[in-house]
């Protein structure tokens, strides 16, 4: 009788060490791919960022030339991204709440 309790024992530990085991693997995946998501967009981030700065650029030129000038053109944009800057700024507080009522419905449906 003393062998089987140590046998059931045994086979307990086992599989709760199985367990564990499995825990560890299926929290390291998720978190592999937490990483990797992030690096996919901070490098889509970057590309997005340059190509918005070029795009602007060349709206500045094409300015410059349809103006004939030589500072008009980047004056505009300059001044139409503050005040798009100044906008995001005043829009900080409905920015985050929206972002969080979203962040809520992607985790609520997991």
């Amino acid at each position: 009788m003393l062998e089987k309790i140590e046998e059931i024992r045994d086979y307990l530990f086992k599989y709760l060490e199985a367990r564990v085991d499995l825990l560890k693997t299926e929290a390291q995946e998720s978190l592999e791919n937490i990483v990797i998501q992030i690096i996919y967009l901070v490098v889509l981030l970057l590309l997005a960022s340059m190509t918005g700065i070029f795009v602007f650029m060349m709206i500045a030129v094409l300015l410059n030339e349809w103006l004939e000038s030589r500072y008009a053109g980047f004056a505009i944009v300059f001044g139409v991204l503050l005040v798009l800057t100044g906008f995001w700024v005043k829009a900080g507080g409905w920015v985050h709440h929206i972002v969080r009522r979203l962040l809520f419905q992607v985790f609520k449906k997991k």
